[in-house]
């Protein structure tokens, strides 16, 4: 397994300042979020891949990990537009993987009715992922997915090599998650339910393609073996499965940039540890 850093770290700066910091934090790979008012790091409807692919090189990175383009799948058309843009122009960056989330059911919308509309999305995503040769990778991040069994049924939807799974260790267990839309950002679901990362990493351990690796106490993220998330327990799960990707930590991007920078790096210090534990 490869260690990774996300630039949601330092979401509230440029792209530059958080290569930057985490190329100096010791990581050789990074994972850059396209998350709309969350956090912009990338654009793939502005940005040029080329231009972006040759900034990752000049930090020295060995490469990019994903990239992050999380919307409301269900409820929005414009959430597959954007996802398919991010597919196309994460084949011409030279990024692997692009991840996303199913996000929140309408209110009053059935289960079945989400699962109907997230079959014909997830159809032609994966046929514009096959096209690219780039996966796509759906994250424990919405609310059917956010339950012991959501995910594989989501997975079962569509039967694609190119359909994936980007684990969050963290987000199951607190049971929400941060959605974005383009004027705002904000907690969904209210952590009514929480279940065990490990339940779910189970299932589906067979089809992860990245790893978003994070600890939380609560609802906050914090330095990797500080907080309350079985990380060992994952590690183990995934190293049985054959999973030799990228293990990105990961944080919610609070913290002022002294403070995520110590995170940074003392995580990477507990992922090296724990790698050789593993072995």
């Amino acid at each position: 397994m490869i260690i990774g850093c996300n630039t949601v770290a330092f979401r509230n700066y440029d792209l530059d300042f958080a290569l930057e910091r985490i190329v100096t934090a010791g990581y050789q790979w990074v994972e850059v979020e396209a998350n709309l008012k969350w956090c912009p790091h990338a654009d793939p409807w502005k940005d040029d891949p080329i231009a972006f692919k040759d900034k990752i090189n000049n930090f020295g990175f060995s490469g990019v990990s994903a990239l992050g383009s999380h919307r409301e799948l269900i409820t929005s058309d414009q959430a597959e537009k954007d996802i398919a843009q991010a597919l196309a122009w994460a084949k011409a960056a030279g990024v692997p993987v692009v991840l996303t989330g199913e996000g929140r059911m309408a209110e009053g919308m059935t289960k079945e009715e989400a699962m109907a509309i997230l079959k014909g999305r997830l159809e032609r995503l994966t046929a514009v992922a096959e096209e690219n040769q780039v996966f796509l990778a759906l994250e424990d991040h919405g609310s059917i997915s956010l339950t012991p069994d959501g995910l594989p049924e989501i997975l079962g939807l569509v039967q694609s090599d190119w359909l994936a799974v980007n684990f969050d260790t963290a987000n199951i267990h607190r049971g929400d998650y941060i959605g974005t839309d383009n004027e705002k950002y904000e907690w969904k679901l209210g952590a009514k339910t929480s279940f065990s990362e490990i339940e779910l990493l189970q299932k589906v351990a067979h089809r992860v393609q990245h790893v978003h690796f994070k600890d939380v106490q609560g609802r906050i993220a914090v330095q990797a073996g500080t907080g309350e998330i079985d990380l060992m327990g994952c590690l183990r799960i995934l190293k049985g499965a054959g999973f030799e990707g990228v293990l990105s930590y990961e944080t919610e991007g609070w913290e002022e940039p002294d403070a995520a920078m110590i995170m940074i790096v003392k995580s990477r210090e507990y992922m090296e540890e724990a790698l050789k534990a593993l072995q």
